[in-house]
């Protein structure tokens, strides 16, 4: 028999990135016929997504549904990204799936996708036409059928929120309803692979209940603060954790606990109705009722959150449960899995069972028992999920828990090891990535909190973190406060937050956990972490003061308590420290004293630009063309001040850039092949060399060709005693309608620059904080706009060759400026074109090299030849003594256009080695800390031969014979 109903009316969605496809929320009559065989069709409001009904199927075994001409459907069929969205309920689970056909004009099935039914709640479903069931491109399609199983005695089910959609979301994952076709992994995790994982008892340390209960009891008075805990810190929190729990348990009064519950990425409002999402709750009501009740004794806060739990998984958030994606959902449940934690006395048992496999699924536990193949981890399954992880662990039953406990503290050791290529998180230098890249402002801080919260809790138990991973976090976080200046991470290190550089007092909790996670208390993370807990006490107390659950649940009593324990430890504060670091992942280095901090910032084939979004840093592009950066520590003062309007991003300081307006910089329109940002030159060439704590240099091909423009340069840094020689050649573009500019500076504020002076050899100028700069055979153009004056060197429209060649004197003095300006100054350029910037220092010998071209030969230096592409930094030492510090920049792994275009393997892909080569002048006996060195010696030359990888500086000792 065959029925037909005739309802459902159409929705116009605005969406973030346009208005959305018509889709079927089953309120309102029309004339779209649907027709059934062996169900029943009616509206229901008993079970809805959108609006207050839905459509219920009450199905027999072989039923099916027809769809006559669905609303965008033949629109969605032509479009390369076209699909179906979907929410569906069942009510009973079946062992059978039914089938979502699409037919075209005659009738004939062209592609299908399969929805297992063996769970109850909602479901979504995202799936492309092409992509994932198949069809071909010039397949057209005309309706659809769903067909059911012949599965005993039938059942019912709603649909809901129904869209033939021309642009299916990317992000779309497979879970246990829905297979998409998806064989890179690399952006959205396998989260069906990591679900079927299964334990291995054999690998199994065991523990006794003492040891296991030590680890949660750590937990505990983490998440709740010694009762016996004192001092302002302290109570501090406790004021602000007070007035968290406040506002939740206020808004969780305000839910029926029955509304329709999205994920992220829907879009804010539907048909006019204000959108309810898990993250929601996960924000800003579950951990204050968990609080309210381990606290203050609310049974009604947790009896509440129960019903929550149940609301939640009745709406989707379920084992094997994609939610169409949670590729951004697993990033902002902090409430739901650390509430569990302090809920799990009060769990019934099939509630226990049921989220357990939920939080299995959702913290992608099954990692852990897998072999992972290489080291490192996203920093976004460190910050968000490792925590979770130890949760889920620690709620399983005895046996089950141990094996898990075990799995999961060989997962943290690799996890907070290097990984490889492009990998994340750690890298050997220091650096810490997320999205292919240096990321300072976020998620690598939020990794080594996450990891040195983890090493606290395991310590002085079986399934403590190892001593490799313990010295991975301490140089992790000491490197953090070294580069940073102050509090503030680099601005070309920022991604797309270069106006939140501030960052490091978030990140001090963490060296207090790893300095107690050592069998003794480590003396140098308790050293600096009470130098700026002295020096930054108004910042500290802000984090203190802010409580909430976001990406991740931070801001406990236990964290401000053993700040308070790191406070009153007898180890004395260190001095600041000081000394230069060049860090290869990053293309940075960092020259530092008690006066001032330098870092200066280039790109290459392997480091992407900058990073931007839809709303952040649209107009940073330049963050990395040579930026030298600059804090004046003692006065506050700083060369990059992006928080005002006047600011132009054209004019970063350091920087060789097109002079463009703002609104074409924020436009983003870049050349074909390329993103609209992180994009990589084809130049490998990016060297530092820190010499040592006054003796640095940084050296890089600049190629810009993202953009209009093709703009290139050989820009060099070099710093020595207390002066800085900033020098560019081969600079060319093809932009003849702006001018293309070296910036000297764009002072903010008070201490506004005097004129330009003229002098013997060049121009002077000086900056707020007082920086004079020396400009060498050029003039400088002197601007103002609002509190902001800039100063820059003009190469023209289209320069085909340009150079410039300026110093900078943090000490305020022109007389030395107009000596270094001077042809018989204390400064020799020995070369400054394509082949290599050299400059050698009167004063004592000093050579600093970035050679270029590994055909060309230098005599009359002490490096004559090599074998490819470098920068040193020769010292004489005295007694015949001299010092070779070098950097061989090319880090050998795959390169790409942009990073949207690596695949999972390239990313992998570990940094490979070379065998680099050096002739020198004379006759020498050499040694390397960093490697080994092998030396040749035959007609008054030495030739050395070295392995070298991944940009290291390698410093090698010589004696002459």
């Amino acid at each position: 028999m065959k029925k037909k109903l005739f309802l459902l009316s159409a929705v116009l969605l605005a969406a973030a990135a346009g208005v959305r496809a018509q889709i079927y929320s089953f309120e309102i009559p029309q004339a779209d016929a649907w027709s059934a065989e062996n169900a029943r069709l009616s509206y229901s409001a008993e079970r809805f997504k959108l609006g207050k009904r839905s459509l219920r199927i009450d199905w027999r075994p072989g039923a099916v549904v027809r769809i006559g001409n669905p609303m965008g459907l033949e629109q969605a069929a032509g479009a390369p990204n076209g699909g179906i969205a979907l929410w569906i309920y069942n009510e009973r689970p079946a062992a059978e799936p039914l089938h979502i056909v699409f037919r075209n004009a005659e009738g004939a099935d062209v592609c299908e996708v399969a929805c297992e039914l063996g769970f109850r709640g909602w479901r979504c479903v995202w799936n492309k036409f092409r992509e994932d069931m198949g069809k071909r491109p010039k397949a057209g399609l005309s309706d659809a059928e769903i067909r059911f199983p012949e599965v005993a005695g039938g059942g019912t089910v709603y649909l809901d929120c129904l869209e033939f959609s021309r642009n299916v979301s990317w992000q779309k994952m497979s879970d246990f309803q829905v297979r998409v076709n998806r064989t890179d992994f690399s952006l959205i995790p396998d989260f069906m692979k990591y679900r079927r994982a299964e334990p291995d008892p054999d690998r199994t340390v065991q523990a006794s209940p003492e040891q296991v209960a030590r680890i949660a009891g750590r937990l505990e008075r983490w998440y709740l603060g010694p009762e016996d805990a004192k001092g302002a810190w302290v109570e501090r929190r406790r004021a602000g954790e007070a007035d968290f729990i406040r506002r939740g348990v206020r808004a969780g009064g305000k839910y029926a606990m029955t509304e329709p519950l999205y994920p992220m990425r829907t879009p804010k409002t539907i048909d006019g109705e204000r959108t309810l999402y898990f993250m929601d709750l996960n924000k800003n009501v579950l951990l204050p009722l968990a609080l309210d009740y381990r606290k203050n004794g609310s049974k009604e806060s947790r009896n509440r959150l129960l019903k929550i739990y149940d609301w939640f998984n009745d709406q989707g958030w379920a084992d094997g449960s994609g939610l169409g994606s949670l590729c951004f959902e697993k990033l902002r449940s902090a409430g739901y899995f650390h509430s569990l934690f302090l809920l799990r006395d009060e769990l019934p048992a099939a509630t226990l069972a049921r989220e357990l496999n939920t939080l299995r699924w959702l913290t992608m536990f099954g990692i852990c028992y897998l072999d992972p193949g290489h080291p490192g981890e996203v920093a976004d399954n460190l910050r968000a999920l490792a925590l979770p992880k130890l949760v889920y662990a620690l709620l399983l039953p005895e046996g089950e828990r141990e094996t898990a406990l075990t799995a999961f503290r060989d997962y943290m050791n690799n996890a907070l090891g290097f990984g490889p290529g492009y990998f994340g998180t750690f890298k050997s230098d220091g650096s810490g990535y997320h999205h292919r890249g240096a990321y300072n402002s976020a998620y690598y801080p939020h990794a080594l909190y996450a990891g040195a919260l983890v090493a606290y809790l395991l310590h002085d138990t079986p399934y403590a973190l190892s001593a490799e991973t313990l010295h991975n976090l301490k140089r992790g976080l000491l490197t953090y406060r070294f580069f940073c200046a102050g509090l503030c991470v680099p601005a070309g290190t920022a991604g797309r937050f270069p106006l939140g550089q501030e960052v490091l007092q978030e990140l001090l909790p963490a060296f207090s956990y790893a300095a107690y996670a050592f069998p003794e208390p480590d003396a140098d993370l308790l050293a600096a972490v009470k130098r700026l807990l002295r020096d930054y006490p108004a910042q500290v107390g802000k984090v203190l003061d802010q409580v909430d659950s976001d990406l991740s649940y931070t801001a406990t009593v236990g964290e401000a308590e053993l700040l308070e324990r790191a406070w009153q430890s007898p180890v004395k504060a260190e001095e600041a420290p000081c000394g230069a670091l060049f860090m290869p992942y990053s293309g940075l280095l960092v020259v530092r004293n008690s006066d001032f901090h330098f870092n200066v910032k280039g790109f290459s084939k392997y480091i992407w630009d900058f990073e931007s979004s839809d709303t952040e840093n649209l107009a940073g592009r330049y963050l990395s063309n040579g930026q030298v950066e600059y804090f004046d520590l003692r006065n506050g003062v700083k060369s990059f001040n992006p928080q005002s309007e006047d600011f132009d991003w054209s004019l970063i300081p350091g920087t060789t850039s097109i002079l463009l307006p703002y609104d074409v910089l924020k436009e983003k329109k870049h050349r074909k092949g390329f993103s609209d940002h992180r994009n990589y030159s084809d130049e490998s060439f990016l060297a530092g060399v820190a010499a040592d704590d006054r003796t640095a240099m940084f050296s890089f091909r600049m190629h810009a060709r993202a953009y209009d423009g093709d703009l290139r340069a050989d820009k060099s840094v070099f710093f020595f005693g207390d002066t800085v020689l900033c020098m560019g050649s081969g600079i060319r573009c093809d932009d003849a309608a702006n001018p293309t500019v070296t910036t000297l500076f764009q002072s903010c504020g008070d201490g506004a620059p005097g004129r330009v002076r003229r002098t013997a050899g060049g121009t002077l100028a000086t900056d707020h904080a007082g920086i004079v700069y020396a400009v060498k055979d050029a003039g400088i153009l002197l601007d103002e706009k609002g509190p902001f004056t800039r100063a820059r060197i003009d190469h023209g429209t289209a320069p085909q060759g340009a150079s410039y060649l300026y110093y900078m004197l943090p000490k305020s003095d022109r007389k030395a400026a107009a000596r270094l300006l001077s042809d018989k100054g204390p400064v020799e350029v020995v070369r400054q074109d394509a082949a290599a910037h050299i400059v050698r220092l009167r004063t004592d010998g000093t050579l600093f090299a970035a050679l270029f071209d590994a055909s060309a030969e230098y005599p009359g230096l002490p490096v004559t030849e090599v074998n490819i592409p470098l920068s040193y930094i020769w010292q004489e030492c005295g007694g015949g003594s001299s010092r070779l510090s070098l950097c061989e920049p090319d880090m050998r792994r795959p390169a790409v256009d942009h990073m949207g275009q690596l695949t999972e393997a390239q990313v992998v892909t570990p940094e490979q080695p070379f065998t680099t080569r050096l002739r020198l002048h004379g006759l020498f006996e050499a040694s390397c800390v960093d490697g080994d060195v092998r030396t040749t010696c035959a007609d008054g030359e030495t030739t050395l031969e070295l392995t070298t990888v991944c940009g290291r500086n390698y410093t090698i000792e010589l004696k002459k014979r």
